[in-house]
């Protein structure tokens, strides 16, 4: 069972960015389903930790593509993506520490919440930009 599926809707017009985009949807899903199962800490310690670095991954990757096409709010997109990543390196704290049942679920929940409206919002306004520029990735 999934939490949350990736549809058309969240496309950006970019496929290599939309497959970061499943991928992220697809790793919420396996700690929605650890925890759905009642799993031991360490292996929601991986799933959280593989959140963490695919996370900086698609955000590297993704301002990258935002540089090349000279998007003008770079600055202010690259902010919300280092204020998520502090806040997922705080839940990954946290779960060390041994709550990591409890903490899967705020991140499930939080992260989830963050990633559909980021796409949604945030991500559809470079895509947007992308295309009055004519531009293609």
């Amino acid at each position: 069972m999934n939490i949350c599926e990736w549809t058309s809707d969240y496309s950006v017009g970019i496929s290599e960015v939309d497959r970061h985009h499943q991928r992220l949807f697809e790793i919420l899903n396996d700690l929605f389903n650890l925890m759905r199962d009642g799993a031991e800490d360490k292996p929601i310690l991986k799933v959280i930790e593989e959140l963490l670095d695919y996370t900086n991954y698609h955000f590297t990757e993704e301002e990258k593509i935002m540089e090349q096409m000279h998007y003008p709010a770079l600055a202010q997109h690259k902010i919300l993506h280092q204020e998520l990543i502090q806040q997922l390196k705080t839940f990954q704290a946290s779960a060390q520490s041994g709550m990591a049942i409890f903490v899967a679920i705020k991140i499930a929940d939080v992260g989830l919440a963050w990633l559909k409206n980021h796409i949604l919002t945030v991500d559809h306004q470079y895509s947007e930009y992308m295309k009055q520029q004519g531009l293609q990735f």
